[in-house]
């Protein structure tokens, strides 16, 4: 391999921290459905007494918050690499940086940078500010007096018990659970 001189050496060095060249989320269109991904690792777990749940590291500095019934069991232990789909239509969009609805969401800042036609309407994408990814979600954007349009700011609100863990990483064979008979 040759590296030019603008090229710098870290960038191949083997202690380089892989994690920031690994893709954070996209989207996902069949037929008219759109479905949100985004990888993460798994931060901590908790067990309350009617729901389970996860706090996800993504990205620089976001946080996303996924819950289930108890009667749902999962596999998931801290420091595991997952990828959450979050479906468009969960999405939901609010003008300004005002927050209008529960506080237990998910809720990020981010900005429109397009504005689709579908089926379902319009589909608004917007990116997570701070954050290299994007999320879809429909529109019309709750509290706004007029339909959104690029660079318009909007608060991205997701309701925990509406994302899915449907890939989920297995146990680095360090942290496999052996079988010890004494």
């Amino acid at each position: 391999m040759n590296m030019g001189s603008k090229t710098h050496w870290s960038l191949f060095s083997p202690t380089h921290h892989r994690m920031k060249n690994l893709i954070e989320g996209g989207a996902l269109s069949v037929g008219s459905s759109i479905v949100n991904w985004v990888s993460g690792t798994v931060q901590s777990r908790y067990t309350g007494l009617q729901r389970s749940g996860v706090r996800i590291h993504v990205g620089n500095r976001m946080k996303l918050h996924v819950k289930w019934p108890l009667e749902d069991e999962r596999n998931i232990w801290t420091g595991q690499r997952v990828i959450a789909t979050i479906p468009a239509e969960v999405v939901r969009l609010e003008a300004g940086m005002f927050r209008r609805s529960k506080q237990r969401w998910n809720r990020w800042i981010g900005r429109i940078v397009l504005v689709e036609t579908s089926e379902m309407g319009d589909v608004y994408v917007v990116k997570i500010h701070g954050e290299d990814w994007t999320v879809k979600g429909y529109g019309p954007i709750i509290g706004a007096r007029l339909p959104g349009k690029t660079w318009d700011v909007v608060n991205v609100v997701v309701d925990p018990q509406k994302i899915n863990l449907p890939i989920a990483g297995k146990r680095p064979w360090n942290q496999q659970k052996s079988l010890c008979l004494d």
